[in-house]
């Protein structure tokens, strides 16, 4: 059988992970508990574990694709400590960027679901007596809430979308 610094090696050699996400898998894998730390410490001297390095090229990597919030939960997810997570948001996200990227979003899921209100939705009765513009902004209001941009976002977007027809 392996040591668990060498699992752990083996882990980090296919993609960085946090200290959480190692530690979890390498208790998986059925190793002891003075083992895994013993090998954590080995790893986190030579450098190949740091969460805020990670948490900062993560942030960096979606950030044109994901909202802070969504991005916030996705660390909280990966076990990173939420001081580290501000400290990494704070320097990467600004409010003008999330804004100008929920704006292109909504944009385009304006004009998908205008289409889909052309070819069905206008077509069921359950939304025939909902004015169109109204439809289309609940529709895309929702899907920007669960891509987790703040509300204030939401609705200084969703006053724009009046000019988009």
């Amino acid at each position: 059988m392996k040591s668990a610094l060498d699992t752990a090696l083996i882990f980090l050699s296919k993609r960085a992970l946090t200290h959480y996400e190692l530690k979890m898998r390498l208790e998986k894998k059925g190793y002891a508990e003075d083992e895994i730390s013993e090998a954590m410490e080995r790893v986190e001297g030579w450098g190949y574990i740091n969460d805020q390095a990670y948490a900062l090229f993560f942030s960096q990597s979606k950030l044109s694709i994901w909202s802070r919030k969504r991005v916030q939960q996705e660390l909280l997810r990966r076990g990173i400590n939420s001081s580290i997570i501000e400290d990494v948001l704070d320097q990467v996200f600004k409010a003008e960027q999330e804004l100008f990227q929920c704006l292109n979003l909504a944009q385009k899921m304006w004009s998908q679901e205008a289409q889909r209100w052309e070819t069905s939705y206008q077509f069921k009765k359950t939304y025939a007596k909902i004015p169109r513009e109204l439809f289309l902004k609940q529709k895309i209001g929702q899907k920007l809430a669960q891509k987790g941009y703040p509300l204030y976002v939401i609705h200084q977007v969703l006053e724009e979308a009046s000019r988009w027809d």
